[in-house]
């Protein structure tokens, strides 16, 4: 097909596109039965309006009191006094104290130094401090470091006496 019988083929589906969309000039014939329905409309029983406003007025709510809100959402910074714990929870046990977690000690290596033909071993502590460098005898975030093996340290808590010990990971 060439472009003149494409524009023909198109112009003449538009132009029947326009033809048939148009409104029809005469009435039809369902127009005929509205004044029937009209007819219906107008039995159906009226409403006497002062009645409905008298039976409405007498029904009027009751406005809710005001309260005044447990949070502001504007003011910052103001918190609610806390319950007591007597009346949140009267037969609950008080919580239990627990120990506070020993500190932090982590073995990260041993090294080896020759002190007059003597082998000098410095263990290599990484704690909740830093990186410490500890030879026997030391104190170290309440430890006493007891012994340094090769690949071991043993640790003798001050307070208590009990003795912890870290391998090498």
């Amino acid at each position: 097909m060439d472009w003149k019988s494409t524009a023909v083929i198109s112009g003449a589906g538009i132009l029947a596109t326009w033809f048939f969309s148009m409104p029809p000039t005469r009435p039809t014939v369902a127009s005929a039965s509205a004044p029937q329905a009209r007819a219906a409309r107008s039995a159906a029983p009226r409403i006497d309006i002062e009645h409905e406003a008298s039976r409405l007025q007498a029904r009027i709510r009751q406005q809710p009191r005001y309260i005044e809100p447990s949070r502001n959402p504007f003011r910052f910074g103001i918190r609610p006094a806390p319950r007591p714990a007597a009346a949140a929870g009267a037969g609950l046990a008080q919580p239990v104290q627990l120990a506070p977690p020993p500190p932090r000690i982590v073995l990260d290596g041993i090294a080896v130094d020759s002190r007059d033909g003597q082998e000098q071993r410095t263990a290599i502590l990484n704690t909740d401090a830093g990186i410490v460098l500890a030879h026997e005898g030391e104190e170290i975030s309440g430890y006493r470091v007891d012994k340094v093996g090769p690949d071991l340290v043993q640790l003798v808590k001050l307070s208590d006496g009990s003795v912890l010990s870290i391998g090498l990971r």
